[in-house]
């Protein structure tokens, strides 16, 4: 791992910083725009260095702040670690995790090789609780701090087939966020569950098609800047939980009342 050519022993700037895991595209770029606009040092976290270091480049100069690289493998289970050792030596303290890094597995759960499976849930499930793990205690030593984890609208809705482990793991990052809150309510370290729809960003093309990469009318889709601008948002105000646009919002309270089966079938339906 590198930071962005800026040595270790470079004391910091006095801001605050902000780790953006899977920072090189979609929601976590814009993450790191939009913590870079509100005045936040970052650390970008994904496999893509090259990438990386381009939203470095371009966010540097834009803002004004420091941007520090961490090229890492989230499916490596000693990633979490070593990140935020690497955070530690470069003397960092965060105010800010964001968990975003995730991607989804097309086709059902026979169809895949167990260690894509594997690689997913070590992604989305382990990494983020280890990340938040780490990172949470010192937050709560200075008594102030902000985690996202970007979950998803699925987390509200009926699993189907095809969306075995992503519906579930979406769920999960939700239900998790809720009890880390409370946890934390005390410390004054606020847990946010970012949920978005159908986001425009690089993630059906990264999982080669997915369960959300289906035929959707335009009007169901958002911008990725405008779901970080709202999550951002939402962190700040201590909100629990954050479901961005009026549309998915009017689609979670739908799903609340619905009988559990008709839920089932809209959603089998819309899936096929």
């Amino acid at each position: 791992m590198t930071n962005s050519d800026i040595p270790a022993d470079i004391p910091g700037t006095g801001r605050p910083v902000a780790l953006v895991t899977g920072a090189s595209a979609g929601i976590g770029a814009a993450f790191a725009r939009e913590f870079a606009r509100n005045g936040f040092d970052l650390v970008l976290v994904a496999r893509r260095e090259d990438r990386l270091r381009a939203l470095a480049r371009e966010i540097e100069p834009a803002h004004g702040v420091r941007v520090h690289v961490l090229p890492a493998d989230l499916a490596d289970p000693g990633a979490p670690q070593q990140v935020i050792a690497a955070v530690r030596e470069m003397s960092l303290p965060l105010a800010a995790l964001v968990n975003n890094a995730g991607y989804g597995v097309p086709g059902e759960l026979g169809d895949s090789d167990w260690a894509r499976h594997r690689d997913c849930l070590q992604v989305m499930v382990d990494a983020p609780v280890h990340l938040a793990y780490l990172a949470a205690p010192e937050m709560a030593e200075r008594g102030q701090g902000f985690i996202i984890n970007v979950a998803s609208l699925s987390a509200f809705l009926p699993p189907h087939a095809g969306g075995t482990l992503y519906y579930s793991v979406k769920a999960f990052l939700l239900k998790f966020s809720l009890a880390h809150a409370a946890e934390l309510r005390r410390s004054g370290v606020h847990v946010t569950a970012l949920c978005p729809g159908f986001t425009r960003t690089e993630f059906q093309t990264a999982a080669g098609g997915t369960v959300e990469a289906v035929t959707m009318p335009d009007f169901l889709w958002m911008d990725a800047a405008e779901v970080a601008r709202q999550g951002y948002r939402a962190a700040m105000r201590g909100d629990l939980v954050c479901v961005p646009g009026w549309i998915n919002r009017m689609i979670v309270l739908l799903f609340k009342y619905l009988p559990e089966g008709v839920g089932r079938w809209i959603i089998r339906m819309a899936g096929s």
